[in-house]
């Protein structure tokens, strides 16, 4: 008779253990990404998942040359923001080989915010291609993909605008490389819900 109150404990704890299982899982899963700067991340995050923080530290730092070196493609206004990026993934990269960067939330964090930094300056700069009468597909299809990313490691999701606005772009990308340009009405339509994206994300980081 005193065993069952013990077996209905053992069932409650448990079920609490199950419950809490999904979201110690989805904390730790990496987030897969097959383009620089978001492949070394993501091999980053798993190096310091694994605690090997060396490994780390030097995968954010291959991270944050790439990103630098994206301020030689940006426009003139946005070539402070991408290598104020850059240098906060080196610092970071410093915090996590120094041991003062303990959380697997804070390295997402950080990641989350330098994309949505990226996804500014690509933004910026399909501004300055417009406004010079340019094709502005390329930088929006890259301020999507950063604003993508950034959604990610934030472990957010875009709202369904915004994802039908990136997932336009990225077959306008596939068609222009066939030669085939976006008309500048529908252009128009994906920088302005790309920038109302970009604003609502980065509130929220």
């Amino acid at each position: 008779m005193k065993t069952k109150p013990l077996a209905r404990l053992n069932r409650v704890i448990l079920a609490v253990l199950l419950a809490a299982m999904p979201a110690v899982y989805a904390q730790t899963q990496p987030v897969n990404f097959t383009s620089e700067p978001n492949k070394s991340l993501a091999a980053a995050h798993e190096s310091f998942v694994a605690k090997n923080m060396n490994a780390a530290s030097e995968q954010i730092h291959t991270a944050s040359v790439y990103v630098r070196k994206q301020s030689s493609k940006v426009s003139g206004e946005a070539k402070a923001g991408m290598k104020k990026a850059g240098d906060e993934l080196d610092q970071l990269g410093q915090g996590v080989q120094a041991g003062t960067v303990k959380s697997e939330a804070e390295l997402k964090q950080t990641f989350a915010k330098v994309n949505h930094q990226m996804a500014t300056c690509w933004h910026q700069t399909a501004a300055a291609s417009k406004e010079a009468g340019k094709n502005a597909n390329a930088e929006l299809k890259k301020a999507g993909a950063s604003l993508s990313a950034s959604a990610k490691w934030s472990g957010r999701k875009l709202n369904e605008g915004a994802q039908s606005t990136v997932d336009a772009i990225k077959q306008a990308g596939k068609a222009t490389s066939d030669h085939v340009k976006a008309g500048g009405e529908a252009v128009d339509k994906w920088f302005k819900n790309l920038g109302e994206s970009i604003k609502d994300l980065g509130d929220g980081l």
